[in-house]
Formats: structure tokens, sequence, C-alpha cells
């Protein structure tokens, strides 16, 4: 190994160890106080989601303080139209839906479930009972322990959920004062970087902050036409709860691909339910096509764009690993986190490339 290539595994060696340290003093921190940390983490979120729209009354020599109480009047308005005119709707419908749920399940188990077993020609069972008993028949060991505490686990998280809501009381207040805070907040931030590195950190904050906006932002707005769509789609075809499948279809869509699954998997069972398996279930899997189409074709590359760089396969994998390790700061700082990594591994492995070891002996002008 030549000089120069000892040099440079030397200098990695030391920016790993500092990075290592580091990185593994900001995951302590987090684990110890992600329970304080929540609320302002996700008022963080907030605000810089809607600073540039600040910005934007700014550029209008609207002061950023009555701007920002624009903004919240504005939303405020929005949500407390949304809760007048959506939710007593969906309310009627979960009750609706409620009273006719028993036939339903008559007509699956005397109309559907025999289609099912002349076309398939094996023997369903008709209940819960049925189905464990034909599953010891087979030798299926049914994991009621792991199910069982998967349940608690999950009781736990919802209790912990309602504990937490007091920490929502928060969230506004102190999204308000970031709100007002930001710009500045920003500069005084940037001032603690040494101005030697200033230059190449802020470069690099960037490109963080490009790759986060145009994720977020934009999948935001897509989430939302999405479970209108669906909603619209769904309301058309006919089935029960339409309206709220297209809700839920928006809220989970802002992760990839979940909540066009579900929607897919709801309105399915809801229309096997309701209608058995006729034309209303090829109408719901054409128009769930339809939107998927609309979605990869259209609606992400011109609102989301082709050169935000974050996968959604990466996005899914960051979500399910800081989730697990830090709830819900963990889904927060997912995407933030992702676009760190992908940044300065990018920033890595270009040097990686430009270097005497990786283009061999004599190489050095063509490697970089």
């Amino acid at each position: 190994m030549s000089q120069s290539d000892q040099a440079f595994v030397a200098r990695a060696a030391r920016v790993a160890i500092v990075a290592g340290v580091s990185v593994a003093v900001v995951l302590a921190t987090l684990w110890v106080l992600k329970a304080a940390l929540t609320p302002l983490a996700a008022a963080f979120v907030i605000a810089y989601l809607f600073d540039p729209l600040i910005d934007r009354f700014e550029a209008r020599r609207v002061r950023r303080g009555a701007a920002v109480v624009l903004v919240v009047l504005a939303l405020g308005g929005g949500l407390a139209a949304f809760l007048l005119l959506l939710v007593p709707r969906i309310q009627r419908e979960l009750v609706e839906l409620a009273g006719a749920l028993p036939g339903y399940l008559d007509r699956f188990t005397t109309v559907v479930l025999p289609g099912l077993e002349q076309q398939l020609g094996i023997e369903l069972p008709r209940t819960f009972v049925q189905l464990v008993e034909r599953l010891r028949s087979e030798g299926v060991a049914i994991p009621f322990e792991t199910i069982g505490g998967l349940l608690a686990a999950t009781l736990s998280t919802v209790t912990g959920t309602v504990s937490g809501l007091l920490g929502l009381l928060v969230i506004p207040i102190l999204a308000y004062y970031l709100l007002v805070e930001f710009d500045t907040m920003l500069e005084r931030l940037a001032l603690w970087i040494p101005p030697r590195q200033r230059t190449y950190v802020v470069e690099k904050l960037r490109r963080v902050d490009e790759l986060v906006s145009g994720f977020l932002r934009g999948q935001l707005l897509v989430a939302a036409i999405l479970g209108v769509l669906y909603a619209v789609g769904f309301t058309l075809i006919g089935i029960d709860l339409a309206l709220g499948i297209g809700l839920l279809a928006g809220v989970l869509g802002l992760v990839p691909y979940l909540g066009s699954a579900t929607a897919l998997v709801t309105a399915s069972l809801l229309c096997v339910l309701e209608f058995g398996l006729d034309e209303h279930l090829v109408a719901v899997l054409v128009w769930h096509v339809v939107v998927q189409s609309l979605e990869g074709f259209v609606l992400t590359p011109r609102i989301v764009g082709r050169s935000v760089g974050l996968h959604p396969a990466a996005v899914i994998v960051a979500l399910l690993i800081a989730g697990d390790l830090f709830g819900f700061l963990g889904l927060l700082l997912a995407v933030p986190g992702a676009a760190v990594v992908k940044v300065f591994a990018h920033e890595l492995l270009e040097r990686y490339r430009g270097s005497s070891l990786f283009a061999g002996p004599g190489d050095g002008e063509a490697g970089a």
C-alpha cells in the first residue's frame, strides 16, 4: 500500500470514528429523551413544512408574525370545516355499516362461500372455530402466544398514545414560535459551524433540505389527491364507507404504497360483503389500477419529481427502523435521517472513487 493510500485510509478511519461517536451520542440522546422530544420534533416538522409559505407572505411585505397568524387561522378554519362536514358523514356511514354488517355476513356465508366452494372444489370453514379446527387438523401451528403478545403491545402503544395526547397541546404553541423565529434560528445555528467548514456543511444541508422538502411536501399533496380519488371512485361504485376509506388511504398515503394497499384491501372486503363476487369487485379493481397509474405516471413525477432521490423502498425501511427504535419520534425523523445518510454516503463514495486506493497505481487521473 502506497503512502497516499495509507494517508487516505488513516483519514477515513479518523472520520469514521468521529462520525460513529457522534451518531451514537445523538441516538442515545434521542432514546433517553424521546418522550420529551416528540412534541418538539412534531412542531419543527410543522414549521419546516409551512416556512416556505410564510416566506412568500414576507416577500409580499407582510410581517412574519402576521403571516404566521394568517396561516394558523386558515389551517384552523380548514380543520373546523373538515370536522363539521366530513366527520358527521363518516359517523353516519359507520352506523349504517354496523347495522348492515349482520346481513352482509349472512350473505357471505350463504352465497359467497358456497360459490367459492363450487369454483374451488373444496369445503371452506364457516366460523372462526371451524377455521382453527381445520388448521389444527392439518398440522398448522397457531401462535396464540405471539398473537397475544402483539395484542398486548398494541394495547400498550394505544395507552401510551392516549397518555401522550397531553403533549399535543404543546405542539401548536411550539410550532407558532418556531415559525416566527425559523429563519433567525437557522442563521444562529449556522454560526456554530466553524468558518472553514461552514460552506461545505451548509451546501450539504441545502441538499438534504431539497430531498426532504421535495419528498414531504410532494408526498403530502399526492396522498391528499389519492384520498379524494379513492373516495369519489368508491362512492360512485357504491361501496359503503367510501369516504372513510378515502380518508384512511390519504393519511396512510404518506408512507409509499401503504395508502393504496389499504384502500384496495378495505374496499374489496366491503365490496365482497355487500355485493359478493360480481361486477362491483371488478370495478373496484379497475379503479385501483387507474388511480395507481395516475400516481405512478402523472402525480408522482410532476409533484414529487424524479430528481428527489429518496427511493420509496428506502423510505419504508427508514420508517420501519426508526419507528421501531424511537416510536413516533422515529417516524418524524426517519425521512430527514434517510436524506442525511444518502447525501453523506454519496459524498464518501465519490471521495473513495476519486482516491488512488480505488483507481490503482498510475490511474489517479482516470479515477478522479
